[in-house]
């Protein structure tokens, strides 16, 4: 195997990867990131508003507006929820599954590992650029974002397009000032791009990047290889019209919202207890960058021998800004330094390349032995994350639950090995060993986890009642996104019991209540002041994980209406 992909990455021209190369590390990519893509329920919370605001454009046939039900959605641009439109289309459309809309982030996220491999071939040699395309396909964070109805790994995908567009441009093209069409619209055009998706953020990136590396080199005349005065006005023709429109069309409501609130406030305070201390995000790193963090070391060490390159000097301008940038901002979520991923898979591929030469003294493996210990404990984490979740939600774990762990136990060999005698052979094992655990993860155990997807399972008990082709649902104690996608946009989310009851009395022949038993005395006692009788149709256990909150729920219809439970 060694000897083989030795052979497939030992390319005659200069630069790229061979075609057996890109067939391996695609592999491994969709090996690493497809399982689990449609069979995991829908997820809560942003994935269920994201994805239920998509199906509601196409439901309306309004592409403009950003609906979650009947309230305003201004949190981010159209950009993804255009795409998830897209991609529902073959799908059903607004009957599409779950997995329909997560495509995008799992398509662009494909994209952003091959233009990494591509970068590392281009810029330093074949065998680097498979390593790095490995580490990233098979990063945690990745893993996760991929399968995810939401923007992070759309807008890796696409701002790796301007991030790959920016390197040529800045170490390749020997023009002071070159043509704008080529690579400077395509810079320009992904940060438009970039824009509909999620704002300044990956602009900002771009920028800090640019900026620091041109700092660095001293020579300010490399911002006009950027051609930034019709750059700008590109990024801005694409991205304007939406803006403009969407604004006209809310008063201004949007940009109030989504850059006052959304954005400018999450840098001042932490936003939906999501805080932390300086420094979160890189021990985060531990988790969100395994397996690859087990070379992390390889890449400090060569960041610090090899700086005066320019091509490490890029890569250092790229990660430190924005891993700086996002320790400072006072909201903290462990994806916000996903952006950095591709340029840290690049340093810890040129390492690995240059594993003998780095590893040379005590200090040098300290290093790389610290980080091979966190790659450790990182492993052990992710193999037992099941059982914890099965303990966390008091459930009897099954055998979907225990399989992770055989698999953790074979990455973690794995990745002992990479530590001993780091080589691509050797990361070619950690990938494949990462791609299974994640399988076993993502598509066996997370799914196995019945109690978590209680809105799902609402939504298997509402579609087997019979008499009413379409029910009205009433849900009061659990109002989470995920129930309007499983049931359905019209689907009310009650504000307390009273108002449960009263939606139902609205609905004597098709209505149905799904009532949690801490709402349920408020809702009992209005529909019997209304001289109504109750029938219950179902009930079972539930829990909501974002609340940590266990629930009872009872499915009630009025007597005489026409709903009726399957036979037992």
């Amino acid at each position: 195997m060694d000897a083989f992909l030795q052979r497939i990455t030992d390319t005659p021209e200069k630069g790229g990867l061979t075609r057996p190369a890109w067939i391996v590390l695609m592999l491994v990519t969709v090996a690493a990131l497809l399982p689990g893509l449609f069979s995991i329920p829908p997820m809560d919370r942003d994935e269920s508003r994201y994805a239920q605001a998509a199906r509601q454009m196409m439901e309306t046939g309004d592409y403009l507006n950003i609906n979650f039900q009947e309230y305003d959605r201004h949190k981010q641009p159209a950009g993804s929820y255009w795409l998830q439109v897209v991609a529902a289309t073959p799908f059903g459309g607004e009957d599409a599954p779950i997995g329909a809309h997560r495509l995008p982030g799992f398509l662009l996220a494909v994209l952003a590992v091959a233009i990494t491999a591509w970068l590392g071939a281009r810029f330093f040699t074949p065998p680097i650029g498979l390593a790095a395309g490995i580490i990233l396909a098979t990063t945690f964070v990745l893993s996760f974002e991929a399968r995810t109805a939401k923007t992070d790994a759309i807008l890796l995908g696409i701002g790796m397009i301007a991030q790959a567009s920016l390197m040529v441009l800045l170490l390749r093209v020997q023009e002071a000032r070159p043509k704008f069409i080529g690579w400077p619209a395509l810079l320009w055009g992904a940060l438009g791009s970039t824009l509909l998706v999620k704002g300044p953020i990956f602009l900002m990136i771009t920028a800090l990047t640019a900026i620091v590396y041109i700092a660095w080199k001293r020579d300010p005349k490399l911002l006009l290889k950027l051609r930034p005065l019709p750059g700008l006005a590109l990024a801005l023709l694409i991205f304007g019209p939406w803006f403009i429109a969407i604004n006209l069309e809310t008063d201004w409501a949007f940009y109030y919202e989504a850059v006052g609130h959304s954005m400018l406030d999450k840098v001042g305070e932490a936003q939906e207890a999501h805080s932390g201390p300086i420094g979160f995000h890189i021990l985060a790193t531990a988790l969100t960058l395994w397996p690859g963090v087990a070379l992390l070391g390889l890449g400090i060490l060569a960041a610090v021998k090899f700086h005066a390159r320019d091509e490490i000097k890029f890569l250092i301008a790229w990660i430190v800004p924005t891993y700086v940038v996002f320790e400072i901002v006072a909201t903290k979520l462990p994806h916000y330094t996903l952006p950095s991923f591709p340029a840290l898979a690049l340093l810890m591929g040129f390492g690995l390349a240059h594993a003998s030469t780095l590893l040379k003294g005590r200090v040098a493996w300290g290093v790389h032995s610290f980080t091979v210990l966190v790659a450790v404990v990182s492993t052990v984490i992710l193999g037992a994350i099941s059982l914890y979740a099965n303990d966390w939600l008091s459930f009897e774990p099954g055998l979907t639950s225990y399989i992770t762990i055989p698999f953790a136990v074979v990455a973690l060999l794995a990745i002992l090995g990479l530590a001993i005698k780091p080589t691509l052979i050797r990361l070619f094992g950690v990938g494949v060993a990462a791609a299974a655990l994640y399988a076993s993860i993502f598509a066996g155990a997370l799914v196995g986890l019945d109690p978590m997807w209680t809105s799902h399972r609402m939504g298997q008990v509402v579609a087997s009642f019979e008499g009413c082709e379409a029910p009205r649902v009433i849900v009061g104690g659990y109002r989470e996104p995920s129930v309007a996608f499983n049931l359905g946009t019209q689907t009310w989310l009650a504000y307390d019991g009273a108002d449960a009851a009263e939606q139902l009395l609205a609905a004597p022949n098709c209505g149905v209540a799904i009532m949690d038993v801490t709402w349920q005395d408020d809702f009992l006692a209005t529909v019997e002041a209304a001289g109504a009788e109750l029938h219950v149709l179902a009930a079972h256990d539930g829990f909501n994980y974002v609340k940590d909150d266990v629930l009872a729920l009872t499915y009630y219809t009025l007597e005489g209406s026409d709903l009726t439970a399957p036979a037992p």
